[in-house]
């Protein structure tokens, strides 16, 4: 059992350190403490840093679990996660900085602050703006494995070429489509439009952040690495289910110069700084002005729709795309701004409500799939309907969807079994996408992308990733019209072969 042995190998360390956690738990938190740290015990989770934050106080703060698996030892306030996606939010206002100081205007052409800006269409060269890099609704595609398996390692110049190359899937400002390619040249223009050369542009960009976002935000002990490893002393490693061998510890996820999207590495304490930086509308928490209150706000304005599952969050009117957040109304005029994050081994959830001056922050060792973004839904749901009686009864909603998934995963797993060596050497060799089919030494059969190795299990005709980022992917190999061998991960990608078999087995 995925769930079972995860509880079971953590069950004597838990009760550690759910006993020496700190946290502010006076009567105003007791059920919201007792209902989130029961959840952490249930769900199996390794590790979390959680605080809830008003723009002038730390209302609760909450530390569960260990940053380390091996070495037991305990998540602090100062324990370092990645924390992914949220860094989005983090470029938009570095960016409203510039369009404070007058180097930038939201609405200003790219291709005028960067003359050498290009667009997969000479129309969208010409026409894109600063503000259309962060909605996510250009119109330009990305392939699926860029997304899905957090971009790789590309130089920021294959970046910056890449973009002139992706596909047009529709009209601009029309559909929701997430585009981290898009998103990153973004985060990199004011840096561009200064004169930053190519190869500089990742240095450039870490010390624009610390300079211009995380030393007057508060957050001195935040910094862009995808691996914390030699960097600070307190950091978790990530972690996520294998097949057999219950919840193990997870590589650090490679991202290359896809930094602006997700690159920053960051604390309970100064996740919390943050998100109060945002209730309190562009000042710190030690009075410094980061971003004026109009830039920063025009950061969280929706854009484009995008479709809630009612099921997911049944009292939500609405919900939108901003730069780098996600806008959602509900009922009784309420407001969320949110962003999540996922990276091997690791989830994470900021939001804040700026009309309630209430915040969360949210930071896992576990995930992101498909089992670290349940213990935040679960936090969030916990604070909405009892703060403001949103979403009621959602806790449990999620919670139930938690252990659907574990039972799924478990019953995959109960049936998958090593491949036969035979029939899958038609299917080795190199894909289109960067990944590689190959055989260890020991016969185990793994595709390969970048740094990152999905290792895979036969499951009748088809295969199954047995762990790795996404747990429970479907994988199928076949031959095209051509006898060209094909693979799909399901609902992520198809990818052709390009070579032959090579050296790969």
């Amino acid at each position: 059992m995925l769930k079972g042995a995860a509880a079971a190998g953590l069950a004597s360390q838990l009760g550690l350190w759910l006993s020496r956690a700190e946290a502010s738990t006076g009567d105003d938190w007791t059920a919201f403490d007792q209902a989130i740290s029961g959840a952490f015990e249930r769900m199996g989770m390794v590790g979390s840093a959680l605080a809830v934050v008003r723009a002038d106080e730390v209302l609760y703060q909450r530390t569960l679990g260990v940053r380390d698996l091996a070495s037991g030892a305990p998540v602090t306030p100062d324990t370092h996660f990645l924390v992914a996606s949220t860094t989005k939010s983090m470029t938009s206002a570095l960016v409203a900085t510039y369009v404070d100081s007058g180097a930038l205007a939201w609405e200003q052409p790219v291709v005028d602050a960067w003359p050498k800006f290009r667009a997969p269409t000479d129309e969208l060269t010409r026409s894109l703006r600063v503000i259309d890099l962060f909605c996510m609704a250009t119109g330009i595609g990305e392939p699926a494995s860029i997304s899905a398996f957090a971009q790789g390692d590309p130089t920021t110049g294959q970046i910056l070429d890449l973009l002139a190359i992706l596909p047009v899937d529709h009209a601009p400002n029309e559909q929701f489509f997430y585009n981290n390619t898009v998103y990153t040249v973004g985060g990199y223009l004011p840096l561009l439009a200064q004169g930053v050369e190519v190869e500089d542009l990742a240095a450039a960009y870490a010390e624009a952040m610390r300079e211009r976002v995380f030393r007057p935000a508060g957050m001195a002990r935040t910094l862009i690495a995808a691996d914390p490893r030699g960097v600070v002393e307190d950091y978790a490693t990530g972690n996520g289910p294998a097949f057999g061998q219950g919840i193990v510890a997870q590589p650090y996820g490679p991202l290359g110069s896809f930094t602006p999207v997700g690159g920053a590495l960051s604390n309970l304490e100064d996740m919390s700084a943050y998100v109060q930086m945002q209730l309190r509308r562009g000042v710190s928490v030690d009075g410094t002005r980061v971003a004026s209150a109009a830039n920063l706000e025009e950061t969280w304005k929706g854009h484009v729709a995008i479709d809630l599952p009612p099921d997911v969050d049944p009292d939500a009117t609405s919900a939108s795309y901003a730069r780098g957040w996600i806008a959602v109304d509900y009922r009784g005029g309420h407001e969320l701004i949110w962003h999540n994050g996922g990276i091997d081994g690791f989830s994470t959830f900021i939001g804040f409500l700026p009309d309630d001056d209430l915040g969360l922050v949210v930071l896992n060792d576990m995930g992101p799939e498909p089992l670290g973004l349940y213990y935040y839904q679960y936090v969030l749901n916990t604070l909405l309907e009892s703060r403001l009686g949103l979403n009621a009864g959602m806790p449990s909603k999620v919670e139930a969807a938690y252990e659907a998934v574990v039972a799924s995963l478990d019953e995959l797993a109960a049936e998958a079994v090593p491949v036969d060596p035979d029939v899958v050497a038609p299917y080795l060799g190199h894909y289109q996408g960067g990944f590689t089919v190959a055989l260890d030494p020991a016969g185990a059969l793994h595709v390969r992308k970048g740094g990152r190795v999905i290792p895979l299990l036969a499951l009748g005709d088809d295969y199954v990733a047995s762990g790795g980022l996404i747990p429970g992917l479907s994988v199928r190999f076949s031959l095209d019209a051509d006898e060209v061998p094909r693979m799909e991960l399901v609902g992520v990608d198809s990818v052709r072969r390009t070579t032959g078999l090579d050296d790969a087995r």
